[in-house]
């Protein structure tokens, strides 16, 4: 059972949009409503996942549907049914044609984007990181139907056929109705390429790739991720690779790369991280530190230090957990951290 701890405030931020992040589903049956931002809730939700998972709620924070990787106990007995993702309406059941979305077992596969002209329809991409339907695909979801709770309309749409690293994100465009998802790929031979698709009103689009940053070889982990503001992706991996670039938010294209840590630095076993809102801080759950391999370390970073590895302060120390921790910044302005001892 997922075990969820929260850590400290940061700056409180405020959430004006058409749709929010107001209710997570995750872990072993585990969710938070954060309906009221002062109060968040526990709750429930029907996934059975280690991982990977996303939802998405309305201006007010009302949950309109959500989604996860496979049932972890169904993947580990070998079983067919349930080794791939699926798509819980509001009522919590398996949406309309919601079942068999492409996934694995890992953690930041899937996410969800709004469509920028049409309020019901919404669109899930997801990667096969390490299953044979390699590739990153997207699906549709549209909420008209069934009084509301939806229909997968379209499903597992491939947008390319080759590894995908654990890391998709996405930010908004700078017209501020348009979205942008980025994506990188892993293989046996080093690369450093990160593609950005375009959702518009005309469908999905991809961005020349770029090549820019740190090699990826045979490392799956690498996660991405965008600050607050949106005018920076962070790259952190567990090889003990920190960087941060300029994004143009009108454009899609990432430049005037900073490094802060790389493999040979002191810190490996990187699991995932956060950024302040304000960007003076990362928050990175690592795996292990020195010969601490059950341990999990939650560390905090300033990147206003002359010395940023130096700056490196333990947060808290977790000690057998399988795997080195989640970490979200909330609606709220606080960080979460979770993390689970044994199977689901």
């Amino acid at each position: 059972m997922p075990r969820l701890l929260l850590f400290f405030i940061l700056f409180t931020t405020s959430l004006s949009a058409q749709f929010t992040d107001r209710y997570w589903a995750f872990g072993d049956s585990a969710a938070i409503d954060f309906k009221n931002l002062a109060n968040p809730q526990p709750s429930s939700s029907i996934l059975r996942v280690r991982g990977t998972c996303a939802s998405i709620c309305d201006s007010v924070g009302d949950l309109l549907f959500y989604c996860g990787a496979p049932n972890w106990a169904y993947w580990m007995n070998g079983i067919s049914v349930g080794r791939y993702g699926n798509v819980i309406d509001k009522n919590h059941n398996t949406m309309q044609s919601g079942d068999s979305l492409i996934g694995s077992l890992w953690y930041q596969e899937m996410i969800i984007v709004p469509d920028p002209v049409n309020s019901n329809r919404f669109y899930i991409f997801s990667a096969g990181v390490t299953t044979l339907n390699h590739g990153l695909y997207y699906s549709i979801v549209d909420l008209s139907f069934n009084g509301g709770l939806g229909k997968v309309v379209q499903k597992n749409v491939q947008l390319r056929n080759d590894t995908i690293t654990d890391g998709i994100t996405a930010v908004k465009h700078g017209n501020g109705r348009d979205w942008w998802v980025l994506a990188r790929s892993w293989k046996s031979v080093p690369t450093n390429d990160i593609t950005a698709y375009l959702i518009s009103p005309s469908g999905v689009t991809t961005n020349p790739t770029q090549f820019i940053g740190a090699n990826v070889s045979l490392q799956s982990a690498f996660r991405l991720k965008f600050s607050l503001s949106g005018e920076h992706l962070f790259n952190v991996a567990p090889n003990g690779t920190i960087e941060r670039y300029d994004f143009d938010r009108c454009t899609g294209i990432l430049s005037n790369r900073q490094i802060y840590s790389t493999p040979s630095g002191n810190f490996v076993g990187f699991w995932d991280f956060e950024i302040s809102p304000d960007e003076s801080k990362l928050y990175t759950s690592l795996l292990y530190q020195g010969a601490a391999q059950d341990l999990s370390i939650l560390v905090q970073f300033d990147f206003n230090s002359l010395n940023f590895l130096a700056s490196a302060d333990t947060l808290v120390i977790n000690s057998n957990p399988d795997w080195g921790g989640a970490l979200k910044l909330g609606p709220n302005g606080k960080i979460y951290y979770s993390f689970f001892s044994g199977v689901p």
